[in-house]
């Protein structure tokens, strides 16, 4: 069977154009990276292991059974730096999620792809919103806002944030000012396991590894909560 190399499109390109400005690419391996041929769908489940020394986070594809990434993280950090792995073995990292400065009231973290060293996006957190409803903004390699993911409103979320800590949090995903997916938590008694669904964004207007990094960091950012 002839191996034919899939045409890989930036999809940040159309906002670097909307605002006049080239987009920057980095130096590519020969053929797409571990990340862009493991990111690919619309549908991906995260499990955190809890009974484990650290943060061990599995990422499935939409069957809950094909692992595509590895997240193996320390308890306590000054400044994050998050790796994702190809499996279990880490021998292979596809992608870094690293925090740009130790003081930062906010949280800047860039989204890299390892095996290119392309800058795929930026996530900051809004600091003051966040304290009672959390947001972040959404940035491509240019540091161009191109969308939100903020925590769904409503009587559900007044419970969890001041009564129920337990209840499971819920996100919206926004680009260019239109609904794109969500993340969301799945109610567990022990564990946790967080959905990404970008099904309303079937043209890839968001870089899939974009979404599969926010929906990491919610499930951190939660567990920090606790």
């Amino acid at each position: 069977m002839t191996y034919q190399q899939p045409q890989y499109q930036d999809p940040n390109a159309q906002y670097a154009q909307q605002y006049q400005q080239p987009v920057q690419y980095a130096p590519m391996a020969a053929g797409p990276t571990w990340s862009q041929q493991k990111f690919v769908g619309n549908h991906f489940v995260l499990k955190q292991k809890i009974l484990s020394l650290g943060n061990q986070y599995y990422l499935y594809a939409a069957d809950e059974k094909t692992l595509v990434g590895f997240v193996h993280g320390k308890i306590f950090t000054i400044k994050d730096d998050i790796r994702i792995f190809t499996d279990e073995t880490q021998s292979y990292e596809m992608m870094k999620i690293k925090q740009e400065n130790i003081i930062d009231f906010s949280g800047t973290y860039q989204i890299m792809d390892s095996q290119s060293g392309e800058l795929i996006g930026i996530l900051q957190r809004k600091g003051l919103k966040s304290m009672i409803k959390d947001e972040w903004i959404i940035m491509n390699r240019n540091r161009q806002e191109i969308g939100l993911i903020k925590e769904r409103g409503g009587f559900m979320w007044f419970m969890r944030r001041f009564i129920f800590k337990w209840l499971p949090y819920k996100y919206d995903l926004i680009i260019a000012g239109q609904p794109t997916g969500e993340v969301v938590q799945k109610f567990k008694i022990i564990g946790s396991t967080f959905i990404l669904d970008v099904t309303k964004d079937p043209n890839l207007t968001m870089d899939r590894r974009l979404g599969m990094a926010c929906c990491l960091m919610m499930s951190i950012e939660e567990r920090r909560k606790r």
